[in-house]
């Protein structure tokens, strides 16, 4: 069985994609380093949220660097693009799954939060 290996135009394109997922995954993680640093200095005053972002923005950043990495191994080796290319989506499900749960849980939060709103406006 032949191994299908992807032409010189798709390793372009995927080598772009890497190459810009790299920069908004060290991006995040300077974004989240910061955060940190700024939750570090504000703790006293409610800095917890700032240090909960900050570590989300370095693991969104991390997954993100792994997905580069991943997807440059297409362009870099000869053989396994499609084993390649399916352990880049696997790091991008993993990175996707982890924003998704984010957003479920943030919801919740709004919609328990409106919800509160309107109940103590009633009461009142």
């Amino acid at each position: 069985m032949n191994a299908y290996e992807f032409n010189d135009s798709q390793n372009g394109l995927i080598k772009d994609l890497s190459q810009k997922m790299r920069f908004v995954g060290y991006f995040s993680m300077v974004v989240g380093i910061l955060a940190i640093i700024g939750g570090l200095f504000a703790f006293t005053r409610g800095g917890l949220s700032s240090l909960i972002q900050g570590v989300i923005a370095i693991v969104i950043g991390l997954w993100t660097l792994n997905a580069a990495n991943a997807f440059k191994l297409i362009v870099d080796t000869q053989g396994n693009d499609v084993e390649n290319l399916m352990g880049a989506l696997g790091e991008l499900r993993k990175l996707y799954t982890l924003q998704y749960w984010l957003l479920i849980i943030a919801i919740i939060f709004i919609a328990l939060g409106l919800i509160s709103l309107i109940f103590f406006a009633a009461t009142r």
